[in-house]
Parts: C-alpha cells; sequence; structure tokens
C-alpha cells in the first residue's frame, strides 16, 4: 500500500515523515501495524497530537482505521516497532457510517438531552474528526473521498459543542455561587476554556483534546486568548475571591459568546445515575449510590417531576438547586425548536 498526499495536507504529510525519522521507521512498517483480522483496511489515517502539530519525539502515533467487519472494542491496539509506539485504534464501517449520519442528520444542542447524551456526543466527535483531520495513508476510493469531505464539515460539529459546553459550564457556575463558591469557580473556567477551544476551532485548530488548548492558542499567537486560557486555569484560592473572580471571567464569556444564539436553547435537569428516593416524614430523601444523600420537603418539585426544564436565565426552585449541587442531579443544554 502506497500513502496518498495532496498539497492541501503537505503540512501533516510533513509531520508524519519527522516522526518516523526520528523513530527509524518506514511508512511500510506503520501500516503493518494494522491487523486484518477484522477484514482488510478501507482506510487508515494516521492522526492524534504529532499529525495536530502538538507532539514530540516521545509522542505515540494513532492510526485510525476503518475495517469491514464491526469490531467489539475502539480501545487502541499497541505495536513498538523500532521501540516506537505505534496506537491502532479500529473502526466497524457500519459504525463509522452510523456516528457519520448522527453529525450530518442532528444538531447541538439537540431538541431534547439526557444523562449518556453528552459522553455519546463526545466519542462520536473525537473518533470521526480523528478521521477527518488525519492524513490518509492509504483508502479505498469511497472511503477516501469520504475522509476528505470531513474537513468542510467538522469544524461546525466541533464549535457548536464547545458553544452548548460554555453555556452549560457557566449556569452550572451561576447556580454553585452562593452554595458553593470554589466550585463555581471551577465550572465558570471550564466554561471560559469551552469558549477559547471554540475561538480556536474558528481560527484553523480543530484538534478535538482539551489539553492542548495552551498550545492551540500559542500556536494561533492570540495573546489575549492566552491571558484568557492562564486565568481559566487559575481560579482563586479563598471562597472571599470568587465573586470578583466570576465576574471578571463572565465579562470574558460575554465577549467570546456574543455571536452564539441560544434564545431557543432552555436547561434539562434530570436525576443522575444510580439517584433514588426514599420518603421520610414529611421529607423526601434523595441518595445516590447510596454515598450521599439530601433531604428536601415533601410535596416540592421533588415529588412531582423526574426532569425539569428552565430557560437559561430563570431562577431554579431552591430544591431542584439544592439537589444540582449535591451532584444528585444532571445538567444539559437543549433547543427543542
Amino acid at each position: 500500500m502506497a500513502i496518498q498526499g495532496s498539497p492541501a495536507n503537505a503540512a501533516l504529510t510533513e509531520r508524519f515523515h519527522a516522526h518516523l525519522s526520528r523513530s527509524n521507521l518506514t511508512p511500510d512498517q506503520i501500516l503493518e501495524q494494522v491487523d486484518s483480522s477484522f477484514g482488510e483496511p478501507l482506510l487508515i489515517t494516521a492522526a492524534g497530537s504529532v499529525i495536530a502539530g502538538f507532539g514530540n519525539a516521545n509522542s505515540d502515533l494513532d492510526l485510525y482505521a476503518i475495517v469491514p467487519d464491526e469490531v467489539a472494542s475502539t480501545l487502541p491496539l499497541m505495536s513498538y516497532p523500532e521501540g516506537s509506539r505505534i496506537d491502532v485504534v479500529l473502526h466497524g464501517a457500519g459504525q463509522v457510517t452510523k456516528r457519520y449520519e448522527e453529525l450530518t442528520t442532528t444538531h447541538w444542542p439537540p431538541a431534547e438531552i439526557g444523562p449518556g447524551d453528552l459522553g455519546t456526543r463526545r466519542q462520536v466527535l473525537d473518533s470521526v474528526s480523528r478521521f477527518g483531520l488525519g492524513l490518509l495513508l492509504t483508502g479505498t476510493p469511497e472511503w477516501s473521498s469520504w475522509q476528505r469531505r470531513l474537513d468542510a464539515e467538522l469544524s461546525g460539529w466541533i464549535s457548536s459543542w464547545y458553544a452548548a459546553e460554555a453555556v452549560r459550564k457557566r449556569i452550572a457556575a451561576r447556580v454553585f455561587a452562593e452554595r458553593k463558591p470554589m466550585v463555581a469557580a471551577l465550572r465558570i473556567g471550564e466554561a471560559l476554556a469551552a469558549a477559547l477551544e471554540r475561538r480556536a476551532v474558528e481560527r484553523g485548530e480543530r484538534y478535538f483534546k482539551p489539553k492542548w488548548l495552551g498550545e492551540k492558542l500559542r500556536k494561533l499567537d492570540d495573546r489575549d486568548g492566552l491571558a484568557a486560557f492562564e486565568l481559566a486555569m487559575c481560579p482563586p484560592a479563598s471562597p472571599d475571591k470568587v465573586p470578583a473572580y466570576l465576574a471578571q471571567v463572565g465579562e470574558l464569556l460575554d465577549h467570546y459568546a456574543r455571536d452564539v444564539d441560544g434564545s431557543a436553547w432552555r436547561v434539562r435537569l434530570s436525576h443522575a445515575r444510580g439517584t433514588e428516593q426514599y420518603e421520610f416524614g414529611e421529607s423526601r430523601l434523595v441518595t445516590r449510590w447510596g454515598l450521599r444523600t439530601l433531604s428536601v420537603p415533601a410535596g416540592g418539585p421533588v415529588d412531582h417531576a423526574k426532569t425539569w426544564t428552565f430557560a437559561l436565565d430563570e431562577e431554579w426552585h431552591p430544591d431542584v438547586a439544592a439537589l444540582f449541587v449535591e451532584d444528585l442531579l444532571w445538567l444539559g443544554v437543549e433547543c427543542p425548536v
């Protein structure tokens, strides 16, 4: 199999060959690491931090491959040719097709969201974006064409993910502010990081891995973004400094999210996994995994509903807010229209 290339991916090709040179490997040795137990590969891309431009001499090289048969797990299969680590991640063609169709036929935030949806969407974006942003090494004409087509579609999907995450984390910070201010500071910092990820995406840095945010901003020579990133990563060490921090980060969020139209969005809260309720006199005990329990008055909203929806700027019922602060509720953002 010969590596396919084009002028459009010259930078990726250069990074790939530089990594091979450091590791004393050849392209054929790389391709030999992909197992054919699930059929001959339909597509192989080199992906990960090395190809994205953030790797170093000790980084492993990721190979993302599509095979005809379905695979039970997408855990990486590791090999060490010439002592250099290579992680091969196999995807069944049917699974990839399903994930791609999900991205192309749905919007984010979705019309209705529930526990588990965030993890699923993150996994879909991670795997599909690895193919789209990776270096095409070999593939059938059909799958090679699909891989190249992804490039024009990824930015919108990733940007919408980070926009919703910034809103979700900021709302969480607002609810935590009075009850657990230190947690509120962490959450609004995460909101700012999500907004900065979106900013990086719009400027061309689309690698879907949060640990590289600082490097993305440095690569873009985004000094304002780097200053905001430092603020997001350095929350105050004492509760008395949290209000000023929330206000400062809030102003930056207003700036970075000024073009996000969340007018049709709303918050959905539902019981976190492992949550159960028990009657106890005039109270309702809500417990999760038997490890934490909160008592709320009987006859309130906890008695009558399993989920609650609020406008983004709407105040929550105190009982609902109390459950959320104690990690008994799950928070999502949805767009019903």
